[in-house]
């Protein structure tokens, strides 16, 4: 077999027994070794993937090629060029110049292919989810909260994960010959399923889209912004509603309590690494004073962004509930996703009579918590 093939079963074997082993963990007779066993089914699968998909990639960038190195030929019936002369069937762009009706049609297809001023074709335009949790470089798109946690390519719409449900760690010194004491770490199996979040612009007309670029890049970026918006609000509520999360009680001050909670992470075996706050509450923070009328958190002159709070980093959005913020472990949450990403569509038909366009930004996600003790909830008031 090639090697996609090998990769392909190789996945499917993987699938097959990561199924059983979330029965077994369902069933709560899951052994040590076989949860070693699941992390190392996980890697590895992403790893399949990943290869599969820049195989993927390569096949289509093959038959791209193909087809634009195709384009010249003539399959018109009299091989009459656009000059109204005849050329060779088989005479291609460049050779002496001539493309039949038959080619320019295939021109107007490959111009429509993503990313190729895909409003006049009513094509369309995808933004790829990052899969990795790592800092926004400058200069590119903030995805917000997307941008922070670990986001997984999922195969069908609904699917199921692990969920760390208990985890006592009873770890002790034992004296020779003496029964080791049992540690508790049970997961179970919990159901996820991808939802579409979407919306439209308004009608547009095609020529002032056309006439200028950038209202078309302002449409879809305001589209794209409008999508990740909603899918962080969604990941902030889940979070925030999800059994088994632990609570922090109002310690002094806005900031000791956020460092109460991230220390509550810790004495867990987590790492805290996100902080996320409302609007009001960071600036009421970030403005707060000693008795000396120095800020708490440098002067005015220091900087230009928002600095992440005892060092963490930090989300600002006004999808958190106002007195309250969460800390957490973003390597035990995650983001589901499809394939497809964050899509741009541009619809030029139903606007036909009027010679109106208007675009479609839509994308299926879900919010996983792998293990809800690594989230604390933290009030901010007294």
């Amino acid at each position: 077999m090639d090697l996609k093939s090998n990769l392909t079963a190789e996945l499917s074997a993987i699938q097959t027994r990561a199924l059983a082993l979330g029965q077994k963990a369902a069933d709560n007779t899951i052994t040590d070794a076989e949860l070693t066993e699941v992390t190392g089914l996980s890697a590895r699968a992403v790893d399949v993937k990943h290869q599969l998909n820049a195989i993927d990639r390569g096949e289509k960038g093959a038959a791209v090629l193909q087809q634009v190195a195709a384009l010249g030929t003539g399959t018109d019936s009299d091989n009459t060029g656009l000059d109204g002369r005849k050329h060779a069937e088989t005479s291609p762009v460049g050779a002496k110049g001539y493309l039949s009706p038959a080619s320019i049609k295939s021109v107007a297809s490959v111009s429509a292919a993503k990313g190729i001023k895909a409003l006049v074709a009513g094509g369309s335009s995808t933004t790829p989810v990052p899969l990795e949790s790592n800092p926004i470089p400058l200069g590119q798109p903030n995805l917000g909260l997307l941008s922070l946690i670990p986001t997984k390519v999922r195969e069908t719409p609904k699917y199921s994960y692990l969920r760390q449900t208990v985890r006592t760690n009873n770890a002790a010194v034992v004296a020779p010959g003496g029964t080791k004491p049992t540690s508790v770490y049970t997961v179970a199996s919990f159901p996820g399923e991808l939802q579409v979040v979407a919306h439209m612009s308004e009608y547009v007309d095609k020529y002032l889209l056309e006439d200028n670029d950038d209202l078309e890049r302002f449409l879809a970026g305001e589209l794209q912004e409008g999508v990740i918006r909603k899918v962080t609000a969604n990941a902030i509520a889940a979070f925030g509603a999800t059994s088994g999360i632990q609570t922090q009680a109002y310690s002094g001050s806005p900031a000791d309590s956020i460092y109460a909670g991230a220390s509550k992470v810790s004495d867990l075996g987590y790492s805290p690494s996100l902080v996320i706050l409302n609007v009001a509450d960071y600036d009421a923070m970030r403005l707060s004073k000693d008795a000396e009328g120095r800020y708490f958190g440098g002067s005015p002159f220091e900087g230009g962004s928002r600095p992440g709070v005892w060092g963490f980093q930090t989300l600002i959005s006004a999808d958190q509930t106002a007195g309250t913020a969460l800390v957490l472990d973003t390597s035990k949450v995650g983001i589901s996703t499809d394939r497809q990403g964050i899509e741009t569509v541009w619809d030029a038909i139903s606007g036909f009579a009027k010679n109106e366009v208007r675009a479609r930004t839509e994308g299926r996600f879900a919010t996983d918590v792998f293990a809800p003790a690594a989230i604390v909830t933290v009030d901010l008031t007294a």
